[in-house]
């Protein structure tokens, strides 16, 4: 009994104290928030920037929107690259249509590929805003099915192999489908001439060049390597030359 007291209370202890060491950082981000913010309200842009970038390296859980006010900088200083990286983050983390024709109006403005109104980026547009109702959806039905499948076993009742099998098939498919979001990752190019290989070394034959601001769809990574799909073709390029949007 006594242990069980005792387990409680440093259960108790634990959870104050982390959340009495997490106090003092959250209050220092929000100074540095609003700090940032009136820099940029003044029109004093390189100044929030650095806040803004120390904000987002210094914590795993800030708002999204810092990711607009450093688009909204990158945009003014006439960087469309940085721009694009910082739409496109935000758009990660909170789909919205008019960030989504935002990014394609200044890659097609600029030139740039990858940002495309096609099947495949309308898909995941949608899938991404509407994500936690689909997967929801095909959640209940699972749990319906088990249900239907644990009160036969229980009534004793025969229960054909295929509907098991077909279950299982199903799991796994409503597993692939949730976890959508968290495997597709893009990439933008960064530098002005990156060249493309057919495989994950230096010394690997060049297979074509990419200029910047141009987006990519992430296949693997393999080291300082990553694997990328540009225009029906796979191939590799360095890490150094793109920026993740994850």
């Amino acid at each position: 009994m006594m242990q069980t007291y005792f387990l409680k209370f440093l259960k108790i202890f634990f959870t104050f104290f982390l959340i009495l060491t997490q106090l003092p950082d959250s209050q220092a981000q929000t100074a540095l928030n609003k700090k940032a913010d009136s820099l940029f309200i003044k029109k004093k842009f390189d100044d929030a920037k650095v806040i803004y970038e120390q904000i987002l390296k210094n914590s795993e859980n800030t708002n999204p929107k810092i990711y607009l006010k450093l688009a909204n900088i990158s945009e003014n200083k006439g960087e469309f690259v940085s721009e694009l990286y910082y739409l496109n983050l935000f758009f990660f983390k909170e789909p919205n249509e008019k960030v989504f024709e935002k990014m394609y109006n200044v890659a097609t403005e600029n030139g740039f590929k990858g940002y495309e109104k096609n099947d495949l980026n309308y898909f995941l547009f949608y899938y991404r805003k509407y994500s936690t109702y689909v997967w929801g959806s095909f959640l209940v039905l699972g749990i319906y099915i088990f249900v239907v499948l644990l009160a036969k076993k229980r009534n004793k009742q025969f229960s054909p192999v295929r509907h098991k099998i077909i279950f299982l098939i199903y799991l796994l498919f409503l597993g692939s489908l949730i976890n959508i979001p968290n495997n597709y990752r893009s990439a933008i190019i960064k530098n002005p001439k990156v060249y493309l290989r057919d495989y994950p070394s230096a010394a690997s034959q060049i297979i074509g060049q990419i200029g910047e601001g141009n987006r990519l769809n992430i296949i693997k990574s393999d080291d300082i390597w990553y694997q990328v799909l540009w225009e029906g073709q796979f191939c590799y390029l360095k890490e150094s030359d793109i920026l993740i949007v994850k």
